[in-house]
C-alpha cells in the first residue's frame, strides 16, 4: 500500500469574479518558504473552484480563467515553488459545484422530480446549485482535466475530484437512460441506485481517463463522508481522505467512525478538518492550538495521515499567524509519525454499521451511540459492514437497527458456531420478518406496548449498579421471549403508557413494581438486549446504559486488549508495527467542551497523572518507554502507568 504524504494542508481557493487582483501579491519563494517552516509535506493547490474559475493559463478555456487573475500561471508556479522545497502538490478541480457552469449552461443542472434543480436560488448568494455528471457537463470536466494533466505532466503529484456525492437526478439525460435500462423513474429508491450507478461510472471513467496521461498520480474523489457508499468504487481510488470538521454537519465524533470503517477498505488514509474556527470559508479565524493538535494527533493515532484545511485570500499570499499555528501541530506530528505510519490497529471487536451503501451523510444514531461508548470503554475496534468479514475479531457488535438478511444471518451463525461472541441491540441482528438467528436462542413479539421499561439491577450483567434499583430505558424496546437462552437481567412496566388522558407527572408513569419480565437474553456467546441501547446513550449519556454493555463485554471476553484507570475521556489507540517489533499505545487527553450553541470547543489540553494502563495484547513484551521522549517506563505485570498524559502520549512496547 503505497504511504500518502503525512502533513497536508488542503488550500482552498473558491474566489469571486467581484474581487480584483487576484494572485496580485503571489511570490513563489515566500509561499514556499512559509510551507515549509511549517512543516507541510504536501499542499493541495487549485486548478478550478466553485465559483468556476481557472487559475492558470488556460488554450481550451480562455473565457473561464479568472477575469482579475494578476499572477497568470498562478497554479503552475505554486506546484513548481513547492516543488522546489521537496513539497508535494495535488491538484484541485471541483465537480459537482460549478457557479459559472450552473448558470451558463442550465442542461447541466441536476434536477429534482418536480423539474426545479437542486440547490438555492441563484437570486441567493452560494454555489450549491450541483451539476450532473451524466449531461454534457462531462465532456467539459474531461477536457479540463486532460489540459491540467498536460499542463503539469509529470509534475502532477495528484488529483482532488471535490464534490462527488450520489445525488438522484431527473434531467433530460438521466431520465433518457432510465427509460432505456426500464427504470421507473417515479420510483424513489430505483433512481437512487441508477444515481450511485452514474457516480461509480463517473469515478471509474475519470480514473481510467486520468490514466491514460499520469500513471503514478494520486486519486480521490471528496464526498465529505467514506463509508459503505464508497465501497463499490473504491478501486477507482489511490487513498481515502476523511473531510471531518468538528463543526457543521460533522462533528468532533464523526471521525472516529468514519476512520474505524475506512481503514478496512485497504487503502491508506489521511484525516482532513480546518484551521477554522467554524468552518470553510472562515478566512479570518484561528482554531485554538489545542483543538488543531488533538484533532491532527488523533489521526495519527489512527495510523493516518493528516491534512488541515486553508483557505487563501484573494491576493494570493498565505497567511503567516495561520503558518505559526499550523506549523506548532505538525512539528509535533512530524516527531511521532515514525510509531504510527505504517501500522496495523490492534482490534478485538466489530461494530457493524447499518449505514446505507445507497446514502452519504446519513449515519444512523446507532452506530455513532456504539463508536461513543465503546471508544470511553478503551475497546479496540473497527466499523464494518454485513458485507466484510468477521473472522478476525472475537466480539461482534450489531446496533439496534441492524436489520439483516438470512444471508448474513448465516454468517453470523457460522461466527458464534466457532466460538465468536456477539452482542446484539433490539432489532440488531433480525431478519425483516422480524426473526433473530437461531444462535441467539431469543424470540420477539414486536415493541413494547407499554413502556418506558425499568430494568432491574441484579446479577453480574449489573455489577456496579446499584443493586435491586429499577433504572429505566425511556426508548421503546423488543418484547423478547426466551428460545433457549437465558434471562440474565429483567425488567418491569410502568403502570400505563404515557398518551392521551394517561399520564403522570412531567415525563413518564413510574414502575408499577408488578411482574418482571425479560430484558436481556444469553445464549452461550451471545447477549440480546431488548432495548435500543446505544440510541439512548446517543440520544442522553445514561451511565447505566455504558455499564450494561461494558459488563455484557466482559461476560463474553473476559480479558480486553486494554483497561485503564484514567478517565472516560481519555482515548487509547493500539497500533502494531511489526517491522519494528513494537506495539504502540496512542493515548489522547482533550476534552471537548459545548461552550457555543453549536460548536465544541477545546482550549486546553487536559493534563493527566500517573494513568495506568494494562495490556493484554498478543505481541509479548518486557520494555516500555514514552516517545519521542525516550523516557523508560517500568512495565508490572501487563500494566504500565505514565508519569504524566499532556495531551498526547506514545507508549512504545516492545
Amino acid at each position: 500500500m503505497k504511504q500518502l504524504s503525512p502533513r497536508q494542508i488542503h488550500l482552498d481557493f473558491h474566489t469571486s469574479e467581484n474581487i480584483p487582483g487576484i494572485g496580485s501579491t503571489f511570490d513563489p519563494e515566500a509561499f514556499a518558504k512559509t510551507a515549509k517552516e511549517a512543516s507541510i509535506s504536501s499542499m493541495t493547490v487549485f486548478a478550478r473552484g466553485h465559483h468556476g474559475w481557472l487559475y492558470y493559463p488556460s488554450k481550451k478555456f480562455p473565457e473561464l480563467i479568472h477575469p482579475h487573475l494578476e499572477y497568470k500561471n498562478l497554479l503552475v508556479d505554486q506546484v513548481r515553488a513547492l516543488h522546489k522545497v521537496g513539497i508535494n502538490a495535488p491538484v484541485y478541480i471541483t465537480v459537482q459545484w460549478d457557479y459559472h457552469s450552473a448558470t451558463t449552461h442550465p442542461e447541466w443542472l441536476i434536477r429534482k422530480k418536480d423539474g426545479s434543480h437542486e440547490g438555492g436560488p441563484f437570486t441567493e448568494p452560494g454555489f450549491y446549485q450541483s451539476l450532473c455528471v451524466n449531461t454534457g457537463y462531462w465532456d467539459f470536466l474531461k477536457a479540463q482535466t486532460i489540459e491540467v494533466c498536460e499542463l503539469l505532466g509529470d509534475e502532477l503529484d495528484g488529483l482532488f475530484f471535490d464534490i462527488v456525492g450520489i445525488r438522484p437526478c431527473w434531467c433530460a439525460a438521466c431520465r433518457a437512460e432510465m427509460k432505456k435500462l426500464g427504470i421507473d423513474a417515479s420510483d424513489d429508491e430505483a433512481v437512487r441506485d441508477f444515481a450511485k450507478m452514474v457516480l461509480d461510472r463517473f469515478k471509474k471513467n475519470m480514473t481510467e481517463l486520468v490514466r491514460q496521461y499520469n500513471q503514478n498520480c494520486t486519486i480521490f474523489y471528496n464526498a465529505g463522508h467514506v463509508g459503505p457508499c464508497t465501497k463499490d468504487s473504491a478501486d477507482s481510488y489511490t487513498h481515502f481522505e476523511l473531510e471531518s470538521l468538528p463543526s457543521g454537519s460533522w462533528g468532533y465524533l464523526h471521525f472516529p467512525l468514519t476512520a474505524r470503517y475506512a481503514r478496512k477498505l485497504g487503502k491508506d488514509c489521511m484525516g482532513m478538518t480546518g484551521k477554522f474556527h467554524t468552518e470553510w470559508g472562515d478566512f479570518h479565524s484561528l482554531k485554538n492550538l489545542a483543538a488543531l493538535e488533538f484533532e491532527c494527533f488523533r489521526m495519527l493515532s489512527f495510523g493516518f495521515a493528516s491534512s488541515i484545511g486553508d483557505q487563501l485570500e484573494p491576493n494570493g499570499t498565505l497567511n503567516p499567524a495561520t503558518y505559526r499555528l499550523i506549523g506548532k501541530v505538525y512539528s509535533q506530528f512530524a516527531e511521532r509519525e515514525e510509531w504510527a505510519r505504517p501500522s496495523t490497529p490492534v482490534v478485538e471487536a466489530a461494530v457493524v454499521t447499518p449505514e446505507s451503501p445507497r446514502v452519504e451523510h446519513q449515519i444512523p444514531e446507532s452506530v455513532m451511540g456504539a463508536v461513543q461508548m465503546l471508544e470511553e470503554l478503551a475497546i479496540q475496534f473497527d466499523v464494518i459492514d454485513p458485507g466484510m468479514s468477521m473472522d478476525a475479531y472475537k466480539l461482534v457488535i450489531l446496533p439496534d437497527d441492524l436489520v439483516v438478511c438470512g444471508g448474513f444471518q448465516k454468517k453470523l451463525e457460522d461466527f458464534v458456531a466457532k466460538g465468536g461472541k456477539v452482542i446484539a441491540c433490539a432489532k440488531g441482528g433480525q431478519n425483516q420478518d422480524g426473526e433473530y438467528p437461531s444462535c441467539f436462542g431469543a424470540k420477539s413479539a414486536g415493541p413494547q406496548n407499554v413502556y418506558p421499561d425499568f430494568l432491574i439491577a441484579e446479577g453480574k450483567l449489573a455489577e456496579g449498579l446499584e443493586p435491586e434499583n429499577e433504572y429505566v430505558i425511556y426508548m421503546q424496546g423488543e418484547a423478547l421471549e426466551p428460545a433457549g437462552a437465558e434471562t440474565i437481567l429483567s425488567a418491569r412496566a410502568p403502570y400505563f403508557k404515557r398518551e392521551k388522558d394517561f399520564f403522570c407527572s412531567h415525563r413518564y408513569t413510574p414502575s408499577a413494581k408488578g411482574e418482571a419480565y425479560p430484558a436481556v437474553l444469553q445464549k452461550g456467546g451471545v447477549i440480546l438486549f431488548g432495548h435500543p441501547i446505544f440510541r439512548q446513550y446517543r440520544k442522553n449519556a445514561p451511565f447505566w446504559c455504558k455499564k450494561l454493555i461494558s459488563n455484557a463485554i466482559d461476560l463474553l471476553l473476559g480479558e480486553r486488549l486494554v483497561r485503564h484507570d484514567g478517565p472516560s475521556t481519555m482515548t487509547v489507540s493500539v497500533l502494531d508495527q511489526p517491522e519494528e517489533a513494537r506495539t504502540n499505545l496512542h493515548i489522547l487527553s482533550y476534552v471537548p467542551v459545548r461552550k457555543s450553541a453549536t460548536i465544541d470547543i477545546i482550549e486546553e489540553r487536559t493534563v493527566l497523572r500517573n494513568v495506568t494502563v494494562k495490556v493484554n495484547i498478543p505481541r509479548q513484551f518486557t520494555q516500555a518507554r514514552l516517545v519521542p521522549e525516550d523516557i523508560p517506563l517500568e512495565v508490572k505485570d501487563g500494566s504500565v502507568t505514565i508519569p504524566e498524559v499532556n495531551g498526547y502520549a506514545i507508549v512504545e512496547l516492545k
